[in-house]
């Protein structure tokens, strides 16, 4: 059954994305307006070498079974998702939207999934 998963950051969140999408899941990032747009339109690009591969291949998201698209912090509708990927840079966290969004989800108590070096404090503060 696919899932429907909110990640916070489409640099590092494109690497996870990529990971999701191909095992069938949807992902919505969360980034810039213009990244959104440009997301929105071309998909993504992730180029990685696998095992014993001499060269990097390039996967494209829209040829995986998973669905991507992208939006900004203030329009992202909780009620969608499952989990949520924090990838963003420690700086970005500072971004007011971000911070917004990050209160929201952290009360909504929905499941998340840190691939930064440490969670944010709305995140730490709902542990018991």
């Amino acid at each position: 059954m696919a899932r429907n998963i909110l990640i916070l950051g489409a640099s590092y969140g494109s690497l996870l994305g990529t990971k999701l999408l191909m095992a069938g899941h949807n992902v919505t990032l969360v980034c810039r307006a213009k990244t959104a747009e440009l997301i929105n339109r071309e998909g993504t690009e992730v180029r990685i070498k696998l095992r014993d591969e001499a060269v990097h291949r390039a996967i494209f998201s829209r040829n995986l079974p998973g669905k991507l698209d992208a939006v900004t912090p203030a329009n992202v509708d909780l009620s969608r998702y499952e989990l949520v990927g924090l990838a963003m840079q420690e700086p970005q966290y500072t971004n007011h939207t971000v911070r917004v969004l990050m209160v929201k989800i952290a009360a909504a108590k929905l499941p998340c999934l840190s691939i930064m070096n440490m969670p944010p404090l709305p995140y730490l503060k709902r542990i018991p």
